[in-house]
């Protein structure tokens, strides 16, 4: 058994609770290129979706 069994898979208290499944999609192979070859891809993925939900909730808070 590897010496850092009881921490490598620590969370880093980014993101959801544990019992919830990640959200994984399929994307273009562009796109998905792009997106692997980020050094920080799982920091800068959550910065995107989350803007992208701003922007969406803002426009449709003007429009109701």
């Amino acid at each position: 058994m590897r010496k850092d069994y009881e921490t490598r898979f620590q969370p880093k208290g980014v993101g959801v609770k544990h019992d919830t499944k990640p959200i994984s999609v399929m994307l273009p192979q562009d796109l998905d290129t792009y997106v692997r070859n980020k050094s920080n891809r799982s920091e800068w993925l959550r910065r995107v979706i989350a803007e992208a939900v701003a922007k969406e909730q803002a426009e449709a808070s003007q429009e109701g």
